[in-house]
C-alpha cells in the first residue's frame, strides 16, 4: 500500500491517500488516454547498460496476478490496445524460460516481448521507503506507542480522529499488535504504508497497511510552511523530521493536524506488498495511476536521484521499473514513485527525490 509525496509543488514526504486493493489495474478509460511515440530499444539511453535480470525477476512475481486478472486496455500509439489474461499468460511463460541471472536472455525476453512507447508528457518522479522501526511485542517505559490493527467496528464513515486514538480512544480493546519507541517513527511508517519493526524479543515484525480512520488526510509540510518553521521548497522528509525530533511537543500537535490515522496488521512477510498484492523489489518497483498503466507493466524511468549525503546535489537515474503498486497522488499518465527499499540511504533519497524527467512505456506485443 501507498500514500503519496507531493503538496503544492514541494518535495514533502510521501504522503497520500490509501491505495487500491485490486489485483490488477483498473486500465486506461477514452477519457485517460495519452499521446504515446513509439522509439527503438537502441534510442534508450542507458538500456543496453541496465541489470535487465533484476527487472525480469519482479516482473516474474507480478505474473500470477496477470495471468490471473482481467483484459485490461493500455493506451499506445494507435490509441488503445487490450491486454489480455492469455497474453499475459504467453509472455510469463517466455519469462519462466529465462535463467535467473541470465542479463543477455532478460534483455532479450524484454526486447521481443514489448515494444517501447514515449510518454509525450513531462514526467513527475518521487520515491518511497520501508521505514525502520524498535518495538517490543509488550509495552514497558522504553516502548510506550502503541501500533493498532483495524478495528472491528471501522466502517466506510469517518472514524476517531488522530489526536483522539492518540489519546487513549481505542485503548484496552486489545487492539495493539506492538509497541514502538518513536511516534515520529511511527507517523513515518503511517505515512509510507507499511514498516519493518525490530523487536527487543528477536526478530523482526513487518507492519502492512489494514486500512484508514477515513478521515482527511492534512499534509504536514503545509504546516509547517504556514507556521514559518521552513519554506516549501526546503521542506523535504528529512527536514520534517528533524524538526519534529527537536520539538516534540510541538510536533506531536503538528502531526494530529493530519486527522487520518493508518492501521496496520502483521504481514508475515520479508518486506512491503504493493497495492498488486505482490512483494516489493527495491528500485524495481514503481507506484503509478492505474488508471494510465495497468499492473505488471514494464516501465523505464529516466530521472535524477537525490546524491546521499550532498544535499542539491543529484545524479542519472535510468532504469526499468514495474508497476506494482500505486497512490491516490499518484496521478498522470508520467507520474511514477520510486520503491527505494529499506535503509537510511533509501529513506534519504525518498525523503529528497522530487524530478522530472521521462516514463516509456513497455506494451505487449504478443496477442
Amino acid at each position: 500500500m501507498r500514500w503519496s509525496v507531493l503538496s503544492g509543488g514541494a518535495a514533502l514526504l510521501a504522503v497520500a491517500g490509501v491505495l487500491s486493493a485490486c489485483a490488477s489495474g483498473a486500465g486506461v478509460t477514452p477519457a485517460n488516454r495519452v499521446a504515446m511515440a513509439p522509439i527503438s530499444f537502441n534510442e534508450i539511453p542507458g538500456w543496453s547498460d541496465d541489470r535487465h535480470a533484476e527487472a525480469l525477476a519482479a516482473f516474474r512475481r507480478s505474473c500470477p496476478r496477470l495471468d490471473a486478472g482481467a483484459d485490461t486496455p493500455i493506451s499506445t500509439d494507435g490509441g488503445e490496445k487490450i491486454v489480455s489474461s492469455a497474453e499475459w499468460r504467453q509472455i510469463c511463460v517466455q519469462a519462466g524460460l529465462v535463467r535467473p541471472g541470465d542479463e543477455r536472455g532478460a534483455r532479450q525476453f524484454f526486447e521481443e516481448n514489448f515494444r517501447p512507447l514515449v510518454v509525450q508528457v513531462p514526467a513527475n518522479f518521487t520515491g518511497y521507503f520501508e521505514p525502520e522501526l524498535r518495538g517490543s511485542r509488550a509495552p514497558s517505559r522504553l516502548f510506550t506507542v502503541p501500533v493498532y490493527r483495524r478495528p472491528s467496528d471501522l466502517g466506510n464513515k469517518p472514524y476517531y480522529t488522530r489526536a483522539e486514538i492518540e489519546q487513549g480512544a481505542l485503548k484496552g480493546r486489545g487492539l495493539e499488535i506492538v509497541w514502538v519507541q518513536d511516534p515520529v517513527a511511527l507517523y513515518e511508517a503511517q505515512v509510507q504504508g507499511n514498516g519493518r519493526v525490530h523487536l527487543a524479543e528477536g526478530g523482526t515484525l513487518s507492519l502492512g497497511f489494514d486500512g484508514s480512520n477515513n478521515r482527511p488526510y492534512t499534509a504536514i509540510a503545509g504546516v509547517l510552511a504556514e507556521m514559518g518553521v521552513m519554506k516549501r521548497e526546503n521542506a523535504t522528509w528529512p527536514a520534517i523530521r528533524d524538526w519534529l525530533k527537536r520539538h516534540p511537543q510541538q510536533g506531536r500537535d503538528v502531526m494530529r493536524k493530519n486527522e487520518r490515522y493508518i492501521f496496520f496488521k502483521d504481514a508475515r512477510t520479508t518486506g512491503p506488498i504493493g497495492s498488486e498484492g505482490v512483494a516489493l523489489t527495491a528500485q524495481r518497483s514503481l507506484a503509478i495511476d492505474t488508471a494510465f498503466t495497468p499492473y505488471g507493466t514494464p516501465i523505464w524511468i529516466e530521472t535524477v536521484r537525490p546524491v546521499a549525503g550532498k544535499p542539491g546535489a543529484t545524479e542519472p537515474y535510468r532504469r526499468l521499473m514495474i508497476a506494482q503498486d500505486s497512490g491516490t497522488a499518484i496521478k498522470g499518465p508520467a507520474r511514477g514513485d520510486v520503491f527505494f527499499g529499506a535503509s537510511p540511504q533509501a529513506a534519504d533519497w525518498a525523503g529528497r527525490m522530487v524530478s522530472g524527467g521521462r516514463a516509456i512505456i513497455l506494451v505487449p506485443n504478443r496477442g
